[in-house]
Parts: structure tokens; sequence; C-alpha cells
């Protein structure tokens, strides 16, 4: 009871200054709207390296508003600001790319040290803005380059309406909210989600909502991806769809397509030469698609 008053309470309070927000503003933004909550996700999915099963976490937030959410990865600036470092030491700019992986298996087997893995498949680079009350999600990610490092965006705009969840009366808890039982079938998965009605937000994890409660636990039924929270948070953020950069509008096949791409290859940078030479060479790790049919 006391959280339910406390949610409500902070509810109130943004609606009281949401007037006073929008006269800062300098720039109108696409969404707008201040978050009250943060939650704090592992997010764990099954991959295949050397045909052995592996399973890689991150962490995950979502941020919640009154009528929208964002949901992104929490590390990704901070493995930005290490990568911006990297590139910053005082090694000579000098960088160049090699496809010869005999010459990356040679250096590996002599145990060369290795000055930097650019893995673009660490991490989850996208932000998934929900606009609950018109039953749109808005994807933006990482695009290709236009130019000599002019970085872009993706955007892909979907019109998903909740998942039509079936309760099924069992309960459990989860991080010691008292949580009940829902499952649903999206995008050729069938989940199974833990939801509490003591945090009254229909939210959740990535493009799950609909519940009359916020999802705290949400899991596929073949054991391959896994939402769970372990935190939250009080914030004053707003959520903001970003404006730096040029935005591509994009399906969801072409979203996929690209990331898929991007998945296959990793570069192993040594020091050669007062230089860095990366050395491009396949991914060892398989990921599953998390939306079939794509």
């Amino acid at each position: 009871m006391k959280v339910k008053l406390f949610i409500l309470l902070c509810f109130l309070f943004v609606l009281g200054n949401q007037a006073v927000v929008a006269q800062e503003r300098t720039v109108e933004p696409e969404v707008g709207e201040p978050a009250v909550l943060r939650m704090v996700y592992t997010f764990t999915q099954q991959a295949v390296k050397d045909r052995e099963s592996v399973y890689i976490a991150d962490t995950m937030a979502l941020e919640v508003g009154m009528n929208g959410s964002v949901y992104y990865d929490w590390n990704k600036n901070r493995r930005d600001s290490l990568a911006a470092v990297r590139f910053t030491e005082p090694v000579n700019h000098k960088i160049t790319v090699s496809v010869d992986e005999n010459a990356l298996q040679s250096r590996l087997e002599a145990q060369k040290q290795v000055y930097d893995v650019l893995d673009a498949s660490k991490g989850q680079s996208y932000r998934i803005y929900k606009k609950r009350d018109k039953g749109e999600i808005v994807t933006i990610d990482e695009g290709p380059l236009e130019g000599f490092g002019t970085t872009t965006y993706f955007q892909l705009t979907e019109n998903i309406p909740p998942q039509a969840w079936t309760m099924t009366g069992d309960t459990s808890t989860v991080l010691n909210y008292l949580c009940q039982k829902a499952s649903a079938t999206f995008r050729g998965r069938t989940y199974v989600a833990w939801f509490t009605l003591d945090i009254p937000i229909n939210d959740g994890p990535w493009k799950f909502y609909g519940l009359p409660g916020m999802i705290l636990k949400v899991q596929d039924t073949e054991g391959q991806f896994c939402w769970e929270v372990i935190g939250l948070q009080n914030v004053r953020d707003e959520i903001l769809i970003p404006t730096d950069r040029k935005k591509i509008p994009c399906n969801l096949k072409e979203l996929s397509d690209f990331k898929r791409n991007k998945r296959r290859y990793i570069s192993v940078g040594f020091v050669e030469n007062g230089g860095v030479v990366y050395y491009r060479t396949k991914n060892p790790v398989t990921y599953f698609s998390l939306e079939r049919g794509d």
C-alpha cells in the first residue's frame, strides 16, 4: 500500500511540474514527458559459441512516465566513454584494418598483447520508446555511416497494441514484490510474465506492456530470453527521442538485417609500428533472433 501511494504522489508531482518544464525547453522534443521511476533489469539471452550454449547478460533500464517510457542499455554510455578513451590514448592515430585472418591467428598464437576488440554484438545499441496511450513503439538504433565519420540513426516506428495476456492465478515474489503470473504470445514466441499491482503502471521491459501492474520478470518458454528486475530508482529525467543525428526510417526486417550483419564480425587490434592495426574476423558467437519472422 505504501508503494502505491508513493507512485501516485510521484505522478501528481510530475503533472504539477509539467508546465514549468515545458517553459524551460528551448527545442520542442519528439516525446518530452517526465519520467518518475527507473526500473533496472538483467537481460539474459542464450547464444552459441564454438557449438556450445552460452548465456550473455546485459543490464537494461526502463524509465517510465504517465503515458510512455524509454528502455535502453544501462551501461552503454560507460562503454562508449571507455571506447572514446581508447582512441585518445598516446598511440599514433594511424589506424588500419586488415582482413588477413592468418596474420591475426599468428599474433594470437604468439600471445601478442591485444590493444582493443571492436565487437558490435556486445551490449544493446537501441533505445525503445513506448507511447502507451497511442499503442506506438519507436525504436532508435545505430544506423549506417553517411560519408566519412557521419553517423546516423535507424528509426523503426511500429503500431503495437498491448499483448493479449492470459492470467493464470499463480503468484510469486520478485524483488520482495508480490507478483501475479500471465502469459502471451508475441512475435513468434510465448512468454510468461510476473507483474505486481504494488506498482500500478502498465509497462514492462523491451516491448512488453498491457498488464494492470509493472512487469518485473518475463521469459520465453524456450528459456532463450529472460528479463528480471534487480532494482528501482526515483528519477526526474525527461523521456526524449534523440535529435543529434539524421534518422533513417526503416522496417523491422531492414533493422534486423543490419544488426545481424554488424554482429557477424569482430575486429581485434594490436599496436604495430606506432599505430593500431585491426584484424577483422568472424564473430565466434551466434545469437538467436528475438523477433521471429523478421
